[in-house]
């Protein structure tokens, strides 16, 4: 009989306490998956955006900027490009559909940002020229079912008109695509000068100002010559690069990713533990069969071999399973978590983490048991029997 028929009849033999084992190590790296991904998305964008800097209220991002800061950040000598934001939010029909919405200078915002957004000439034309229409992300176009030419329906409790209609109308522009995975498209963009005019408070007033430094201008050092220029100012601001101001905007879900992060880390690896125990106690009890195949002659290396295989090839089909199924539920949630970790996804690089240390943890868990009851006499562990 052949080593890999052995193998398989080894499995087959315990193949209660095997299929128990593989749901373990299914359950494992799933959340390896998901966790790694989860770490490696929301590190390796620390750079996006890092050359662009945001200017907001040094109190808080929360509070607004006077418009007049704009035109003071635009007078500073240099060929930067500038524009603004100022955050619209509402919501699509339900409260539960809230919307990321930003009301911007459509000719300096494309400026800035028109290498991260992917539209066709024709949709920016018509954004530009329109002061009703607006820019919709893939992503939230996707969500609602909205095309180009659609007129959408806004509301907004916070932001009313002067006639006191909290029903804002928009047509849809055109629908941009991020130009990289790490471009969130779950945002819409309306036009500023239409918002300002319209809303019944908080006239002439920002949420921040974004600046694209010119090619080999220090971001650092253009964002402290915009902070000293608001130094004896009313109100005083606080500048900091893209990825930095993105962390502040969704620090209320910081909490729940290191939170998040402990919990899975936590379980991954008291699973690891019960797999490695599970393994080793197997290998033991199985010390007669050991005895048996060594009296009929099979070499001590022949006998190791069989019991590290088994060992493996559990381990490896059911780790596989479990990053397979990672992988499915990161492409699930990737759309929903692009402000918070851009480009979320199992990369083959967590695949074959994965895979090497699912081969590292079988020959940890069984190497030693079973050269142990394999370098156990064949008499000793018979009479045992």
């Amino acid at each position: 009989m052949s080593t890999l028929k052995l193998v398989f009849a080894g499995i087959k033999h315990t193949w209660l306490r095997n299929l128990l084992l593989m749901l373990s190590v299914v359950i494992a790296y799933t959340l390896f998956g998901v966790l790694l991904a989860f770490e490696r998305a929301y590190t390796s964008s620390a750079d996006v955006g890092a050359n662009r800097i945001i200017t907001a209220n040094k109190i808080s991002f929360t509070q607004p900027l006077p418009f007049a800061h704009f035109r003071a950040v635009r007078g500073i000598d240099g060929n930067h490009v500038s524009s603004i934001a100022a955050w619209f939010g509402g919501y699509y029909r339900e409260r539960r559909n809230a919307l990321h919405a930003l009301a911007v200078d459509p000719i300096t915002y494309l400026a800035v940002y028109g290498d991260d957004l992917q539209l066709s000439e024709q949709e920016r034309s018509t954004f530009l020229s329109q002061r009703g229409s607006m820019l919709v992300g893939e992503s939230m176009a996707q969500r609602f079912g909205w095309r180009v030419g659609d007129q959408v329906p806004i509301f907004n409790r916070r932001i009313s008109r002067k006639d006191g209609s909290e029903t804002w109308t928009f047509k849809i522009a055109g629908i941009f695509k991020g130009a990289s995975p790490v471009v969130d498209t779950s945002f819409l963009y309306i036009h500023y000068e239409l918002l300002n005019e319209a809303r019944a408070s908080e006239k002439d007033t920002i949420t921040f100002v974004v600046t694209k430094p010119a090619p080999g201008q220090d971001p650092g050092k253009l964002g402290e010559t915009i902070d000293r220029l608001f130094e004896t100012a009313a109100v005083r601001t606080t500048t900091d690069t893209e990825r930095s101001f993105a962390q502040a905007f969704v620090a209320q879900f910081g909490d729940l990713a290191l939170v998040t992060i402990l919990i899975l880390g936590t379980a991954f690896f008291s699973l690891l533990i019960i797999v490695a125990s599970t393994t080793a106690l197997a290998i033991q009890q199985r010390a007669r069969e050991v005895g048996i195949l060594k009296g009929l002659g099979f070499s001590h290396t022949h006998v190791l071999t069989m019991l590290i295989s088994e060992s493996l090839a559990v381990i490896l089909v059911a780790g596989v399973a479990g990053l397979a199924i990672a992988t499915l539920l990161v492409q699930s949630a990737a759309g929903h978590m692009v402000q918070i970790a851009p480009g979320m996804a199992v990369s083959s690089t967590i695949v074959a983490i994965g895979v090497l240390s699912m081969i590292m943890l079988a020959i940890a868990a069984s190497a030693l048991p079973a050269w142990q009851s394999v370098n156990t006499a064949t008499s000793t562990v018979l009479r045992r029997g």
